[in-house]
């Protein structure tokens, strides 16, 4: 045995004030940790992944084969999962015993500790406790158990170290079927476990840790219900997944934030450098080193890719960790210890930064909230089932929020999946979901992962129904997200209904398989130049690209994040919208033409009606700086796919596009679309914007409810709205108008009937009904709306109580 490491860091007997001050250390890990839940559950994106894995562990779903994602059947453990009033109290409890775990391998990294590494981890604690959470706990983990165990190991401690190695076999068990995605992580801390053992001379407990770890893993794999068989298929899909994630979920944030990251990264890299130098003699001590290397630059990785609030798992697992690294180097020198201290607290702005990132940050933000959370967390430690009242109380906002009458009615019990993030709405109303493997679709990154999802969506067996969310993350061309089951879809899916913000759509009697991009006929275009869409009348296209990172481009990739890539699209009128596309996505194919952008387009989509066409098409990098990141030119191949035949819009979907109107308009300029307001469906008409309708010859009265959208009530900017005017005319007669302004009137709010008229059609028949700006001509707030617009002839009128008589202004 080497001889640095036969002497213990520690005495075998502890003096008592060293394990009191344990005892409060791993009590104070444990209020700072521990989670209750997050928000209730419901149909915004984090909610709804952590809906669908409980749903699916509770239906017996398998991972690897029906379901496909980072987290593993016990994902529904995720500390901030949206709750269920019905198992909050498994919950809560599954949430204690893991915080209890964390701290007792916290305290034992503790226990091993000089004074001054001792008061940083508290002070890591104390400081950091909002953020201290899911990953940060998850990545910090492997070194705390792996200094603790080394210290009892060098220390001769046999029994808090058989203790250790139970306990830390069954967190990483656990970790690892709640967040897949940890395995190089936990199997690093596994392997490095069992190499601090055999060098210090303990075979049978390295044995021992050998053996529990996986099987601690797979007993709770065969717990949760799951097939030995379906484990390699999982790992494989999780692999995969991460790799399409890290490639295309990427948030640059300002350049200081990188210099700055960078810079601590760098530190670090010295700082361990030069510990590993010191302990190059002492293998067991080489390890911990290695492990805590690996987990800083994967925290690193994990807070820098997707820049934003995710920065926090960087700053704070650093800040964790950092103060570990000089108890693994033998006799550590001043300035070491000096330096892991400097650099943990160096990354104490950015986590306070990172707690408020908003607007209304103040330095300490972090500090003041975390007083809160740990005053809040011993009183839920008393009392853990406080939340339960209010959890059912939301839940059940939630669920009046998010019915879909119509919707369950038309689907019965057959089965039905959601295309885009909100599947919580799906389970809400207990709807026969089948989910696609990967369910939530941007997840599908890559082709193979794509056609998982496109092949639920083909064939005799495919689900019956699904709804249709528009739901597009990160400015991503919104047809790109899930590209290949949405244009599946398309081809074997017909329009139903549209609910709230939902369109329902019924398989029909034939189908189509997935439609593959094909081998040949791909061309090659320059970065950033025009390129000529091919298109026919009477069908849509789909056009697959491929781009190739150049050597830079993967060490960028490697070392902190793939850069990005833009698609521009000129449409026919000559406009331009520009749309972020990820390079792993694109290669399957994505329909690009016609161009869909809201909910209302989708509709129009599937119902054959007009929507912009896509004249011509360039790739860009992230920016002229990054050009040379990217390798090569652009490959593209553009197919074209049948289009629905164009017809009338049937009833229901007619009153989804104009809500309660007596006819569809025949023409609609400005900026005119549906939304949900007030739990309604209403027709958003931003001023200038006008409808037309062909009525026939004679006089007609428009009637209908005008409102304008509450927000602009709260908005500072709207302070001084002066409301809109609803107008009516046709020919040359005298306009009829409305003018609404409930900024100054407030019992106008939220909508007030108006009926305008008679007015003559024109010459064509037609009648327009027009929202102008208010009195003092500011269109800045005018977010009005209107429904139930109903046209009726002069001589057939059906009074309306209450309405105000019509303003006339003068021919227009």
């Amino acid at each position: 045995m080497n001889a640095r490491t036969a002497q213990p860091a520690l005495p075998p007997r502890a003096s008592v004030l060293d394990l009191a001050a344990t005892a409060l250390a791993g009590l104070l890990f444990l209020m700072a940790s521990v989670r209750f839940g997050g928000s209730v559950a419901g149909d915004e994106l984090d909610p709804s992944w952590t809906m669908v894995l409980r749903w699916a562990s509770m239906h017996g779903l398998h991972w690897g084969s029906e379901i496909v994602f980072t987290y593993g059947p016990l994902g529904y453990l995720y500390p901030l999962n949206a709750c269920d009033p019905g198992t909050y109290g498994a919950f809560v409890a599954a949430q204690i015993a893991l915080a209890a775990a964390a701290a007792f391998l916290f305290a034992n990294a503790w226990f091993a500790q000089r004074w001054p590494e001792r008061l940083m981890l508290a002070a890591a604690v104390l400081i950091g406790a909002p953020l201290l959470a899911a990953d940060p706990v998850w990545l910090s983990m492997p070194v705390f158990a792996l200094a603790g165990l080394h210290a009892h190991a060098a220390a001769g401690r046999r029994r808090a170290l058989w203790l250790l190695l139970v306990v830390a076999a069954l967190y990483a068990a656990t970790i690892l079927l709640i967040k897949m995605s940890s395995l190089l992580l936990i199997v690093a801390w596994w392997l490095a476990g069992t190499a601090v053992l055999l060098a210090t001379g303990l075979w049978r407990q390295a044995l021992a840790w050998l053996l529990l770890v996986p099987a601690c893993a797979l007993a709770l794999w065969t717990l949760s219900g799951q097939r030995l068989y379906d484990l390699l298929p999982f790992i494989v899909n999780v692999l995969e997944m991460s790799r399409g994630y890290t490639a295309a979920m990427g948030i640059p944030p300002p350049l200081r934030y990188d210099i700055y990251g960078l810079g601590v990264l760098a530190g670090c890299g010295g700082a361990g450098l030069w510990a590993a130098w010191r302990a190059r003699r002492d293998p067991a001590r080489l390890t911990c080193i290695a492990l805590c290397g690996l987990t800083i630059f994967v925290a690193w990785r994990a807070g820098f890719t997707r820049a934003d609030t995710h920065v926090a798992i960087f700053a704070l697992t650093a800040w964790l960790v950092l103060p570990l690294l000089p108890g693994m180097t033998p006799a550590p020198p001043p300035r070491l210890r000096a330096l892991s201290l400097f650099l943990a607290l160096a990354v104490v702005p950015v986590a306070d930064r990172c707690f408020n990132p908003g607007t209304g940050y103040q330095y300490g933000d972090l500090a003041r909230a975390s007083v809160d959370v740990l005053k809040n967390n011993a009183g839920l430690l008393l009392r853990p089932l406080t939340y339960r009242p209010a959890l059912i109380a939301a839940l059940e906002r939630e669920r009046l929020r998010l019915d879909l009458p119509q919707t369950r009615a038309a689907v019965g019990r057959r089965s039905v999946d959601l295309l885009g993030t909100q599947q919580g709405v799906v389970i809400f109303n207990g709807l026969a979901y089948r989910p696609s493997p990967v369910f939530q679709g941007y997840g599908a990154y890559t082709p193979r992962l794509q056609q998982l999802n496109a092949a639920a969506l083909s064939g005799p067996q495919r689900t019956d129904f699904v709804l249709l969310a528009y739901s597009p993350i990160d400015g991503n061309l919104p047809s790109s997200e899930n590209a290949l089951a949405f244009t599946t879809l398309y081809q074997n899916y017909h329009p139903v209904l549209v609910e709230k913000s939902y369109l329902l759509l019924e398989k029909g009697a034939a189908s189509a398989p997935p439609p593959l991009a094909a081998e040949t006929g791909w061309r090659q275009t320059p970065w950033g130049e025009w390129t000529d869409l091919p298109a026919a009348p009477e069908s849509v296209t789909a056009l697959a690209l491929r781009s190739e990172l150049s050597l830079a481009g993967k060490a960028m990739a490697l070392l902190l994040r793939e850069p990005l890539q833009f698609i521009e699209l000129e449409l026919a009128d000559g406009t331009t919208r520009r749309f972020r596309l990820g390079r792993g996505a694109a290669p399957g194919g994505f329909l690009v033409s016609p161009l869909v952008q809201s909910l209302d387009d989708y509709v129009r989509l599937f119902a054959g009606a007009d929507l912009p066409a896509v004249r011509r098409f360039r790739l860009l990098p992230q920016s002229d700086a990054l050009r040379p990141l990217f390798a090569g030119d652009v490959q593209w191949n553009a197919a074209q796919l049948p289009r629905r035949p164009r017809g009338p819009l049937p009833p229901a979907l007619r009153d989804a596009f104009f809500p309660g109107f007596s006819q569809q308009p025949e023409n609609v300029s400005g900026e005119v679309r549906t939304l949900e307001e007030g739990g309604r469906r209403v027709l958003f008409m931003h001023s200038p914007a006008q409808l037309g309708f062909r009525t026939g010859a004679g006089s007609y009265v428009v009637s209908g409810e005008v409102g304008i959208v509450l927000n602009a009530f709260t908005d500072a900017g709207c302070r001084g709205g002066d409301g809109v005017e609803v107008q009516a005319g046709g020919g040359t007669d005298a306009v009829a108008g409305y003018r609404y302004n409930p900024f100054a009137d407030a019992a106008l709010r939220p909508a007030r009937r108006f009926r305008l008229g008679p007015v003559t059609a024109d010459a064509d028949g037609m009648v327009w009904l027009k929202m102008a700006p208010g009195a003092a001509n500011n269109g800045d707030c005018d977010w009005a709306y209107v429904r139930d617009v109903s046209l009726r002839a002069a001589g057939d009128l059906d009074p309306l109580a209450g309405d105000r008589p019509p303003e006339r202004t003068k021919a227009q």
